[in-house]
């Protein structure tokens, strides 16, 4: 290994573990295998000496590739890539705050600078109101994008299908989705069942 190379793989492996020695993240530090007395060394370690470990030449880790967790980092790497395309797809068709909010948990500053990011200058207000025949044509398209689960709220990617299969805007189709929800929610309460 190029010492160069090794050094910095030290380095950051040996800040890594004096975080965790101060966030108190014993999982990690096990998973380390680095022990009680150990421990402390490292948390006495001085920001000076921590800088300066780049110049020290030397490793004092066992590094080891682990094929089955790195299929696991793959799959979420892929999730992660999958949620923030749908994250774009649903701001480009111009979801509301709240909806975001409620699907990622987005919170309003990255809503408004992604939505400048990427050109999205429709919306705010009041969402249309639908006719009657798209109503129901919506309220069809819902309940064939829920299929035998029709309690459970639709998934980002679903809101995107309906939404581009019958061409109702995205916010129309949140407070839609919403207010039915509510309506179940409250038949239940006043005992009628849901719907």
């Amino acid at each position: 290994m190029n010492l160069t190379r090794q050094a910095e793989l030290t380095a950051a492996l040996l800040r890594y573990a004096a975080l965790c020695v101060a966030d108190g993240d014993e999982d990690a530090l096990r998973e380390l295998r680095i022990d009680p007395a150990q421990i402390r060394e490292i948390g006495a370690l001085t920001l000076a000496e921590l800088a300066n470990l780049e110049t020290v030449c030397m490793h004092c880790f066992e590094v080891r590739f682990d094929p089955q967790r790195f299929q696991v980092l793959l799959g979420r790497l892929a999730l992660a890539r999958r949620n923030q395309e749908l994250r774009l797809a649903l701001i480009e068709a111009d979801a509301p705050r709240l909806m975001m909010q409620a699907l990622f948990g987005m919170q309003e500053r990255d809503y408004s600078r992604t939505r400048r990011l990427l050109c999205v200058t429709a919306g705010a207000g009041r969402p249309p109101l639908l006719d009657e025949a798209t109503e129901r044509l919506l309220w069809r398209a819902v309940g064939d994008a829920l299929g035998n689960n029709p309690h459970r709220p639709l998934e980002p990617d679903q809101y995107l299908r309906v939404h581009r299969q019958h061409g109702v805007p995205m916010r129309a189709l949140w407070a839609y989705t919403q207010r039915w929800a509510r309506e179940r929610q409250a038949a239940a309460r006043a005992g009628n069942g849901p719907r």
